[in-house]
Order: C-alpha cells, then structure tokens, then sequence
C-alpha cells in the first residue's frame, strides 16, 4: 500500500516528518518497508505564466510565445499553442536536463531567439492521461517561476506500508489516518460527503441480490452531465503518487476514492445496461464475458456476476466488461459500491489469472458499511471537477447487514497480560482517538466499527493497547518459571537414531512430496482390492501429479531412483523418512492416520569394482542384513522373516518382517514389470516397515554383557528336512531342545542335489555350547547334540546328513 504524505495530511495533519511518522507506524505494526517518491528526471524546469501567443512570422507550423518565470519575461518558439494566455506551462531553461539525456540551450528558430522550451508530459517522462496532448498546462493557481518537480510534488514522501493480512482497513487513506490519530492524538478530517441532489431525469435503477452470501449489499448512484475527459492534473499526480495509472476523469475519480477509502468502485455506462436492471447472481455454466482487457472468458457457477435483464456485464469485484465501458459517448453513469464474499472473489481472480487492486481488497475484505459513504465521495468529487453531477439519490440493496460489535474490556486483566500500568484513561482514550465509542465502568465496553473486522475478542483490544501505547516502553525481562532441561521424546530419539543407522549403513536421506498421481498405484501394480489403493483425494491439488496424498512412500523413492538413473547413477542406496496418510473410510468423516514409516530402496553394486575383485550385485540378503541391522539397533528383539507374495514384489524374493506375531513391514526385490514402468533398467530391491509399530517395541536402552568365564564347544549338525521346513524353524527348535545352554546357532550351508531325497534339501548349522557355570564337557556336548536330533527327526521329520 502507497501512503502519498501530502495526500494523507488531506485526512490528517500528523505534524510529524516523513521519517518520524514511518518510524511511529513501523513500532505499532504497520511496517513501512520504504519511503520512496515519483522522482524527476528532469533539471531546470520551472513554472511559468502565458503572457503573449502569436503565429511565428516565418513558419506556418510554429508559435511564438512570451511566458514570465517570476522575475523576466522571455520569448520561447513553440510547436502547438494549445496554451492560453493566463495559463501556468513548464518552461525547460538554456542549461535545463530532460529525460533521456537532452540538455536544452538558446536557439534562434526561423529567425526568432527561443529562450529554452515548453515541455508536454512525454517530454518530461510524466505518464499522465494520453488525452493531454502538446504543452503541459498546470493548474490554475501554481505558483510562477517555482521548479516544476516542487510544484509537481514528485520529490513528496511517499510511504510504502507492507500490511499483514489482517490490517485490510490500512488498504486505504482513511484507515490510515485513524492509524496516525491514535499514534498522535491529532484529529482525522473527513471530507465535505453531502451531494446536491434533486428529482431523477433518468430511470431509477432497479437493484436485485439473488446470492445475499457472496453479495451482502449493491449500492448505485446514477451520475448525469458525463463529459469524459482528462482528469485535473492535480489528481493524475496523486493517482501516478499511487502507482495508478490515469485514465479518464470518471475512471480516475474510482481509483481516487478507492485508495481513499478502500472501497472499489465501478462505472457502468448507464445507457448500456438492459431494462436499467442490475442483477447480483452466479454466473450460469457455459456463460461468457468479454472483459475490460478485451478478452472473451467463459465463467462456471462458481463465479459471481454483475448481470443486467439478460447478459452478465462484469465479474463482481475483479473486472468489467467491454460492453458497458466508460467511453468518450457515456453521458449517463452508473456508479458500483458493494460488498462482495472474499473467499468467491479471490476464487473467480485465481481461475481466470487475474489480479487488480479492487480485488486485492475484496480479498482481504472491505467495510460493509463504507459502501454509501464512498459513492457519495465519488460524486462529490466528479461534480468538484465537472465531470458529471448526481442524478437522484442512491439506490442501496442492503440484504445482509453487519453491525458494530461490541466488546468488553476488563483494565486489571489488560495490565497483566501487557506488563504495564497504563490507566483506564489511557486506554480509553486508545479506543476513542481511532473512532471507536467508548462507554466507561468498572469495565471498558468498546464499540469497535465493521471497519476493523481484525477485532474480535477482548484480547484483541489487549493487544490494541499494547500496540498504541508502544511495545518499546514494555521493560525487557527474563521468563519466570522453573528451568527444566530440555531433552528429546523417546519418539524423537528413534526417529534421530534410525536417520543415523541408515546413514552409518551407507544410505543418503530423500525427501519426497506427500502428494502423489493416483496413476501410481497402477505402476506399482498394486492388486485392485490393496488398501494401499484408497488414498486422500486433495481438494485443491497443485496439479494433476498431486491429486492424492500418499499411502506408501515406494513410488516417490523409485521415481527419485528413475531420476537419478536418467543421470547414469545407478549404485544407489535411499531412505526415506515421512509420513502416510491412511484413510479410515472415504469420503473422509474424521481425519486419517498418519503413520510415520520408513522406505528403503538398493540399485546396484554394493562392492564396487577393483582389481582384486570383480563388483558384487545388490541381492535380497543385503536389504535383510540392512533391515536386521537397523531393528537390532533400536533395540527390537524377536525379529523374523516370512516368505510372502506381493504384487509388487518378485515371488520368492519376498518377505514380512516379523518381530514376534507383529508384522513390522515388508521386503523384497522390485518386480521387473514394475522396474519397466518406471523406466528402471537394473535390478532393484526395496523395504517399507511400518515406524509406528517399531516405536512401540524399540528400546534405546543398552544393555551390557559380561564377557564369558567358560569356553565354548563347537559342533556343526547338518540335517536334512522336508523343502516345508524353513531354517528359522528348525534354528529355533535347535535353541528349545537345548535349553540355555545352546549359545548361537549360525546356518552356513543349503544343499539340493543328488543325494537329496526330491522335496527335501539339507541345511548345515554350526551349534555353539555353553554353560555361565562351568566348562562343558564333550560328553556334555554329545548328549545335547543327541537330544537336538531326536527333537528335529520327531518334530520336524528331519534326519540328520551323514
């Protein structure tokens, strides 16, 4: 928002300087990024009086002018006597530095001395209405022989406010204004509002809300006497001061009343609107607009619309249309002030790409109760510069009304939270300066206008008191409270050490986005009934490849794989750390269930080439070591595998992780078919284990052992079992038969071939015995051993391999 200095002192006098005024804004929360003006680019430029204007004796195209500077009277050759005598033009003197880098000096032209020359707009780089053509004439009443760019008032402050989105009010003069009186304790001014009015000479406008909750109230004014033209300069700089750019007078007097008020306003060309009805409704589906920027735009039901008996002549707070356009034939003009939803106008603007300073203040909200009070500005200001005059009075729907809220304020609890003593007095004064009413008890009851919607509750005053009294008298003072030491939850600390392990094991840490493609789950060929399939729809996705939140983090993890594939990297290994977004029905009736899970992906080598050996290809028991190394670590006991089919996963390469009858997760080697989806030509293996359950059984505690006082008895047992029977059944049942005496079991060989018997295959363990009491004899050791095998031939039909 741009605060001209001087056209804020219209509203009040602040008696402060630029810099001391931005200083106070910025201390109470309106921050003022900068302070800036329109500059001139030009030098030696002053303001003179049109004495004399003849035709140049010698050349039919050229005038001569004689102009006083306040102290000479000199001669200037001109090009166009759009002048008068009496007139206040610019005068660029021998020595003067335009724009573009031209320095102006004496000249003789057909014979007559030229003392300098008369400047238009273009030649000074003034981006005024196109309509003032040839010699710039300034308005009546600018002093003479004063430099242009003072009287101009480009060299005035102008103050740059970055506002929070909260302070939509400051989005114009006035609030401002009550900003600075509650600062200072000075006055606002309001403007001279009073119309002169009388009987209508057209047809009163018939104003109809069909949607009162995207539209609370349509006010309009018919303007008479229209004669379209350039604005008064003093008004175009103001507007340029503004970053506006000057149109027409009846376009000009809007954008004024706008940045005065906040309050967008519209000119309809009165005569263009069928049946001089104006119907605030949805657009109809299909329904077009040829809008102000000449483009043709189809509109959805969605869409708010200004609409006369039959067709829609502009989109409700974001632009007009062509066909009711102000033009040099308007005579008669409807003036727009209304209310419209935020939510509906920052919709219609983002469908349709466009963005304008009336729509960033419907956004973000206008005052409900600003809207007569600004079209009566407006006319006041149209018929000040004789640019059309009321026609009646205004016709206001006011379907939705919105009232001043009123809200208690309790001295004793504003003292407490702020820190300070500050007398009721003084906060009711706080109150009273920004024009709020103020009723005063044991309580402060404050009646705070529709202007300030950021108001709501009695700490929102609280604050207020705080903010105008000055933050900076708050004394700085240490926290209170007991000091206890910070430390991380048992989750944290998991979640810290599996980064950690992963890391030590090689891998590198991905960060994917929680939004994925539906189309994903197609190329994980995930079964039509997989859970995994019912995902989160987002209302409001970034694009077709975010349509969904995700259930699984594989498909991110492989794309990041395909991704860095493209880039002949292919020795990979990555994890990912993130959350899934598990629905418990869809639609969603209560929010899903955010699990914390863990994905973990292999390509490639794991020993890369040498001369000593040949490189090792990544295979399934490299992924299970990394599993088993990582749940070893945070200290979850009991861990197995079992051999599983999945979809997505290789049969006979695949596996649940186990910790108990729990199951943790999954892996196993990517299928091809998937491989090929995904444009992944090497073989890859991938794991996901669900974090929330390995939460639940880690333990982070380190437990020590003593080293052993006993040695040892080594005996190896190869038996051979049905092809049924895994190794982990028959390890388990080594360690049952042996009771605590059996110290590890390790399988050091598989076995299928011709002494086999078909449907079996022979394993081989090396058993180590020990005892913490005592030495093992190997009578000892043959008795367990015997006892093993009678347990495995009757358990598990197994018979030992001589």
């Amino acid at each position: 928002m741009r605060v001209p200095y001087t056209w804020l002192h219209d509203f009040i006098d602040s008696g402060l300087t630029a810099d001391r005024l931005a200083e106070l804004l910025t201390r109470s929360g309106i921050e003022v990024e900068e302070i800036t003006a329109l500059g001139a680019g030009f030098d030696g430029v002053v303001t003179t009086e049109v004495r004399e204007v003849s035709r140049h004796p010698f050349a039919d195209r050229l005038f001569v002018a004689r102009v006083f500077d306040g102290k000479d009277e000199v001669t200037v050759v001109a090009g166009t006597d759009n002048m008068k005598v009496g007139d206040i033009v610019p005068l660029a003197v021998p020595g003067a530095r335009l724009p573009g880098g031209v320095t102006i000096s004496g000249t003789r032209l057909r014979g007559v001395e030229s003392a300098g020359m008369l400047c238009s707009a273009r030649e000074l780089n003034l981006e005024l209405d196109p309509a003032l053509d040839g010699i710039l004439v300034l308005d009546p009443g600018t002093p003479v022989g004063m430099p242009l760019a003072e009287a101009l008032g480009l060299d005035d402050p102008i103050l740059v406010l970055g506002l929070t989105p909260n302070r939509s009010d400051c989005l114009g003069l006035l609030g401002v204004a009550y900003e600075v009186a509650a600062l200072t304790g000075r006055e606002v001014q309001l403007p001279d509002l009073s119309l002169n009015t009388g009987p209508p000479l057209h047809t009163v406008p018939r104003i109809s809300i069909a949607d009162p909750l995207l539209c609370a109230r349509y006010s309009g004014l018919v303007m008479t006497g229209v004669k379209v033209g350039p604005s008064p300069l003093w008004l175009q700089l103001r507007l340029l001061q503004a970053g506006v750019r000057p149109i027409s007078n009846i376009v000009d007097v809007t954008n004024y009343v706008m940045w005065e008020w906040g309050q967008p306003l519209h000119a309809f060309d009165y005569h263009t609107l069928a049946d001089k009805t104006i119907v605030v409704r949805r657009a109809r589906p299909s329904e077009t607009l040829v809008t102000l920027d000449g483009v043709e735009r189809t509109l959805t039901d969605q869409m708010l619309v200004i609409a006369d008996s039959v067709r829609p002549v502009a989109l409700a707070g974001v632009m007009g249309g062509l066909d009711t356009e102000i033009t040099d034939r308007t005579t008669v003009v409807l003036l727009e002030s209304a209310h419209f939803d935020p939510v509906s106008i920052r919709r219609t603007g983002r469908q349709l790409g466009l963005c304008s300073e009336a729509q960033q203040r419907f956004e973000k909200g206008v005052d409900v109760n600003g809207c007569v009070q600004a079209s009566r500005r407006a006319a006041r200001l149209m018929e000040l510069i004789g640019a059309a005059r009321p026609d009646g009075t205004i016709t206001d729907e006011y379907v939705n009304p919105s009232y001043p809220k009123k809200i208690n304020l309790r001295p004793d609890r504003a003292r407490q939270i702020i820190g300070l003593e500050i007398s009721q007095k003084e906060m009711s004064s706080i109150f009273r300066r920004q024009g709020f009413t103020v009723e005063e008890g044991t309580q402060i009851h404050v009646t705070v206008p529709t202007r300030r919607a950021d108001l709501q509750e009695e700490i929102d005053l609280i604050e207020e008191v705080a903010r105008i009294h000055g933050y900076e008298k708050i004394d700085a003072t240490l926290p209170a409270g007991a000091m206890t030491q910070g430390r991380r939850t048992k989750r944290q600390q998991v979640l810290k050490k599996t980064r950690e392990i992963m890391v030590a094991c090689g891998f590198a840490e991905v960060i994917n986005y929680s939004f994925e493609t539906p189309a994903r789950h197609d190329r994980l060929l995930l079964a039509r009934d997989d859970p995994k399939r019912a995902a989160i729809p987002v209302a409001n996705p970034l694009s077709e490849e975010q349509g969904v939140m995700r259930t699984t983090l594989i498909g991110g993890i492989l794309d990041t794989v395909a991704y860095n594939h493209n880039r002949n990297q292919h020795d990979l290994k990555l994890f990912e750390l993130g959350a899934v977004y598990l629905p418990k029905q869809l639609p969603l009736e209560e929010l899903p269930e955010e699990r914390m899970t863990i994905g973990i992906v292999l390509t490639g080598v794991t020993t890369p080439e040498h001369w000593r050996h040949k490189p090792q290809a990544a295979d399934f028991f490299d992924l299970k070591g990394v599993v088993e190394t990582l749940l070893s670590r945070l200290g979850v006991s009991g861990v197995r595998f079992r051999e599983a089919d999945m979809t997505f996963l290789q049969p006979g390469q695949s596996a649940v992780v186990l910790a108990g009858d729990l199951e943790l997760g999954w892996l196993g080697s990517v299928h091809p078919a998937v491989l090929e989806e995904y444009d992944i030509d090497k073989n890859a293996l991938a794991a996901e284990l669900d974090m929330e359950r390995v939460l639940a059984l880690a333990n982070l505690n380190t437990v020590y052992m003593p080293l052993p006082k006993f040695p040892a008895l080594l005996r190896d047992l190869a038996v051979v079992v049905p092809d049924g029977v895994s190794a982990e059944q028959v390890a388990q049942l080594i360690r049952e038969a042996g009771g605590g005496l059996v110290d590890s079991v390790t399988l050091f060989d598989l076995y299928r071939g011709p002494q086999i018997p078909t449907g079996y295959h022979s394993l081989a363990f090396a058993v180590s015995y020990r005892d913490p009491a005592r030495t093992l004899s190997d009578g000892d050791a043959a008795a367990l051993h015997q006892k093993i095998e009678a347990a495995l031939e009757e358990r598990l039909g197994a018979s030992l391999r001589r």
